[in-house]
């Protein structure tokens, strides 16, 4: 038996048990979070060898729990499992290292091979990066959007 665990952070409980029980016949030990506090909350407190992130949760968007995860380990694999479909989503997820991006409705024998995959080839830490500032640099580029991430790249695109 496979000692990898997953966490899947779903908040619609039947996919939630599809995507359990799809991961538990292919060995994989399963816990299950239904809500981004939940999923963090899960995370920081056992950790797991492999993230399956719902982007739609309620109270909570998954690019939060995405950003908050990869503060607890920048190296976990996180797959984003989700049905928008929105570029500036799916670059975030790259930008923070988003080992893969599947559609729903998953298709559960990619979901498998895509979870082997990432745990064969976690991130590296290279492909992530965490900046920390003088709050003068933070000032200006507040300046040219209050987003940070948004004000880096419209500097870097100029």
């Amino acid at each position: 038996m496979s000692e990898h665990c997953i966490l899947v952070v779903e908040d619609q409980e039947d996919l939630a048990e599809l995507y359990e029980a799809t991961l538990r016949k292919a060995d994989y030990k399963v816990r299950i979070a239904y809500t981004g506090e939940e999923g963090i909350a899960e995370f920081s407190a056992n950790g797991a060898d492999a993230v399956l992130l719902d982007m739609t949760l309620p109270e909570m968007h998954g690019s939060q729990v995405l950003r908050e995860i990869r503060t607890l380990n920048a190296r976990v694999p996180v797959i984003v499992i989700t049905g928008e479909e929105n570029e500036q989503l799916r670059a975030q997820c790259e930008r923070l290292g988003v080992n893969d991006y599947l559609a729903k409705p998953v298709d559960y024998d990619l979901m498998l091979k895509t979870v082997s995959r990432a745990l064969e080839h976690p991130a590296e830490a290279v492909e992530l990066v965490t900046l920390r500032l003088p709050s003068r640099i933070i000032q200006k580029l507040q300046e040219i959007d209050p987003n940070l991430e948004r004000a880096i790249t419209k500097l870097c695109e100029d």
